[in-house]
């Protein structure tokens, strides 16, 4: 509906400045919004008060003539009336809000997404990118169904989106695994061999030590560090991969990328990168940081403090453009910083043509956006294609209690200990719920209730609900006639306010979801669910004396046409987040 009344708009305002009533050499960019009080009609538009100054009129005059000019091609308009400084104020005719029941149902599973033809741009969503030094825990999860519920929505509003893993396969860390999987695969062969501090003990990695020995028998036991490092490095890199990509998979979270890092320094990319920040003059050595700013002669930056230690180093003036001061981007042996690395896959993010670049980061990394966005901007590169979504960590509780350790493994709680707890559904409902910069609590005692204090199963519920309606009216003998046999005759019955209601709100999914992907805010979405499934509960309650499925055909089908509808809706809605609809469910002890 919200789109007719913008092509409502465009068409009279064409035939104002068509008729010399007003000049329009720009039309400023309006809006068309449901009024904060309901009482003021369906949708509240505020060009006229957009216009006064390129009109030099006052904004009431403006509305006054859009109202004596109105051109209604589709008779939409039931009353149009000017408000306050100059608000239109539309109500639309019970018959086109009647008519949103039809287009859902025709729309089917497209409902909610943008037409079929794309948006010609290019989006890459970069998520989860665990190091792949263990499992994916706790800590991954949220920015897990966070991203993937972000490429979801962008895809929805026509964009082409490539989701992408980093893999950190490179440097410290990872050589730190290698040799831990070396000593448990001697601990195989019976060696007396104790992992150092720092080393990983979890019993994943003895797990590794099998899989390599099996593939390799004994030829490492007694072969130089040179030789073994870098395969049972790359062995316990794939096994953990294979594991990490196992438990996305079951939490329903696909990536079409998983890019290395350690590819960036074979292909020379990340000395390349250090090399074109010297071309562009926008680094400088350690030992001469104490004639540049305030804060370097004061001996309070990093880069004075590598001077006093004699470290050495190579600067980025990151500083110049939003960073809180320098960072260094080459050790005084000249190799490469984690953050060089960093730089040098944004770049190759940039080189691929991507328009939108949006990494989905954890909120304990938002001190590293400031130095990637001014190492972009120091490359010459558009800051604004680059996005970062921080999300916030969630406590997982249980009896009230924090939940840090798997009772099953004695370890760290992992992502698949939670879907194997409470289901992909509930975890991806309550990651979701809330914005992502917001702290909550993840109570497994409350998402194990079939009640309506649970959130997750309400919401569930208003679909099943639909779906129990409906297969009722075909277990009586009156089935739903579907889309294609409704008549307006039929739907000239849905004439409660409560029921207008729910229309009006189901039309409004697509802007909805198109609102969300902008914002990269997908609890938009949930948000807009659970008003519609609040209404309905109400709706079904107030009106069990008036049921849905009753004796007058007519308004039966309109009835069944409001709820295939909502059914629909909710469905659409719900596939957007990753969410199933169940078909059924036990209804809620306080309505048995």
């Amino acid at each position: 509906m919200r789109q007719k009344v913008f092509a409502l708009i465009a068409d009279t305002l064409a035939a104002l400045k068509s008729a010399g009533t007003l000049k329009l050499e720009q039309v400023p960019g309006y809006t068309v919004e449901p009024p904060k009080n309901p009482a003021h009609g369906d949708w509240a538009v505020n060009v006229a008060m957009l216009l006064t100054k390129p009109e030099g009129k006052p904004p009431r005059d403006i509305a006054n003539a859009i109202v004596k000019g109105l051109v209604d091609k589709e008779g939409l308009v039931a009353k149009v009336e000017v408000a306050g400084p100059g608000f239109l104020n539309f109500t639309l005719k019970e018959q086109v809000i009647q008519q949103v029941a039809r287009e859902v149902l025709s729309a089917g599973e497209t409902f909610g997404r943008r037409a079929p033809k794309s948006t010609g741009k290019r989006i890459m969503v970069e998520f989860v990118s665990a190091n792949p030094t263990g499992p994916v825990h706790i800590g991954h999860a949220r920015g897990a169904f966070m991203g993937d519920a972000v490429a979801r929505l962008l895809e929805s509003a026509g964009h082409d989106v490539t989701r992408e893993f980093y893999i950190n396969d490179y440097g410290k860390q990872v050589e730190t695994l290698g040799r831990t999987v070396h000593k448990r695969y001697r601990q195989l062969f019976g060696e007396q061999v104790e992992l150092a501090e720092g080393e990983y003990p979890a019993e994943y990695v003895i797990d590794i030590a099998k899989t390599w020995k099996a593939e390799v028998g004994d030829k490492y036991l007694r072969a130089p560090e040179s030789e073994w490092l870098p395969l049972a490095t790359a062995v316990a890199i794939r096994e953990n991969m294979k594991a990490i990509q196992a438990s996305l998979e079951k939490a329903n979270i696909r990536h079409d990328v998983f890019f290395s890092e350690a590819s960036l320094h074979a292909a020379g990319k990340v000395k390349a990168v250090a090399e074109e920040y010297a071309r562009r003059g926008v680094t400088y050595e350690a030992a001469e940081a104490r004639r540049d700013t305030e804060k370097v002669r004061s001996g309070e930056s990093k880069a004075a403090q590598y001077t006093d230690r004699q470290l050495g180093g190579t600067f980025l003036m990151t500083s110049q453009h939003g960073d809180d001061e320098d960072r260094i981007i080459l050790r005084r042996d000249g190799t490469p910083v984690y953050l060089t690395a960093d730089l040098a896959y944004h770049k190759e993010k940039y080189d691929r043509g991507f328009d939108r670049i949006i990494d989905v980061l954890g909120a304990d990394h938002a001190g590293h956006t400031p130095r990637i966005k001014a190492g972009m901007i120091l490359l010459g590169l558009e800051p604004k294609r680059l996005d970062f979504l921080l999300v916030q960590l969630v406590r997982i509780t249980r009896g009230g209690e924090e939940v840090k350790v798997s009772k099953r493994k004695g370890t760290v709680f992992e992502l698949e200990d939670l879907i194997d707890e409470v289901g992909p559904d509930v975890c991806r409902f309550l990651f979701l719920m809330k914005t992502a910069n917001a702290r909550f609590d993840f109570d497994l005692d409350l998402v194990q209730k079939q009640s309506k204090d649970n959130p997750v199963f309400y919401f569930q519920y208003g679909h099943a609900r639909c779906a129990s309606i409906l297969k009722k009216a075909a277990e009586k003998g009156t089935p739903f006639v579907g889309v294609e046999n409704l008549t307006q005759a039929q739907l000239a019955r849905l004439t409660l306010p409560e029921e207008l209601v729910m229309l009006k709100k189901m039309s409004q999914l697509p802007d909805v979801v198109a609102s969300a992907a902008e914002r990269l805010e997908p609890h938009h979405v949930l948000y807009f669910c659970q008003e519609l499934i609040t209404d309905f509960h109400s709706y079904y309650t107030k009106y069990k004396t008036d049921p849905i499925i009753s004796g007058d055909a007519e308004k039966t089908q309109g009835r069944l046409a409001l709820v295939a509808a909502l059914k629909q809706t909710l469905r659409s809605a719900f596939a957007l987040l990753g969410i199933n609809a169940p078909e059924y469910m036990e209804a809620p002890a306080e309505e048995e």
